[in-house]
């Protein structure tokens, strides 16, 4: 009986091409996710500083606040898609590595929430009471997920020549502004959410909106920036 196979049969990819095409492949998305992060976040920034200008305050503040929802959510959901590999590279075991999910999760759910609040605020429903809402959740979400920021940095690990980890200064620094900006965020959000209507509170959560949208602008410029610059080299 003729054994008739394939002249060339197909081989395995060897465990070493496999790993880099699935670190090339987390960079990349983790990537897209920073990119778009940092364009809401510079929308974000602009919209605030139109409505500290008096330009429509209550409208841009609700735009801004939707902006920012979009930029968490979108780097919160590209990490989320590959955060078991994230978490291996990083070299977290198990436990760990679910107690840093929930601020992958934070981040994901701070994001849709402002969302969510951006727009009844811009149909008109206690725009004051949902920015303030909104910004506090954003200052949260950006306190938890600033461990996982910081992990970011296992990502660019093989992927440009030397396979040294390139992002772990970037992500490191991402971190601390995230830190930072949360901070701020969660207690502007609280001193507009007492001062009710009034036209200060309003101004405070623009500035809390500016500060949480530079943050997110520069954080994830920064990270998106260096992986694209890794990926080609």
């Amino acid at each position: 009986m003729t054994d008739i196979r394939p002249e060339h049969e197909p081989t395995a990819r060897p465990p070493r091409a496999r790993d880099r095409d699935e670190r090339e492949k987390t960079a990349r998305i983790v990537a897209g996710g920073s990119i778009t992060e940092a364009v809401a976040g510079a929308g974000a920034v602009l919209l605030a500083i139109l409505g500290l200008a008096g330009m429509l305050p209550v409208t841009m503040a609700a735009i801004a606040t939707i902006a920012v929802g979009i930029a968490l959510l979108a780097q919160g959901g590209a990490v989320a898609a590959r955060w078991s590999r994230i978490a291996r590279d990083a070299g977290y075991p198990g436990d760990t590595r679910v107690e840093m999910s929930g601020g992958v999760g934070a981040e994901v759910f701070g994001g849709a929430t402002g969302i969510v609040l951006g727009v009844l605020a811009l149909l008109g429903v206690l725009p004051g009471v949902l920015l303030a809402i909104a910004l506090i959740a954003f200052g949260g979400a950006l306190l938890l997920a600033s461990g996982v920021t910081m992990e970011l940095g296992s990502v660019g690990a093989g992927v440009g020549e030397g396979g040294e980890p390139p992002l772990r200064e970037v992500s490191a620094g991402a971190s601390g502004l995230q830190v930072l900006a949360g901070v701020g965020g969660v207690v502007l959000g609280i001193l507009a959410l007492l001062g009710g209507l009034s036209q200060m509170a309003l101004n405070l959560i623009l500035v809390g909106l500016l500060v949480v949208g530079g943050a997110v602008l520069l954080s994830g410029g920064a990270v998106g920036g260096r992986l694209l610059s890794v990926r080609r080299r």
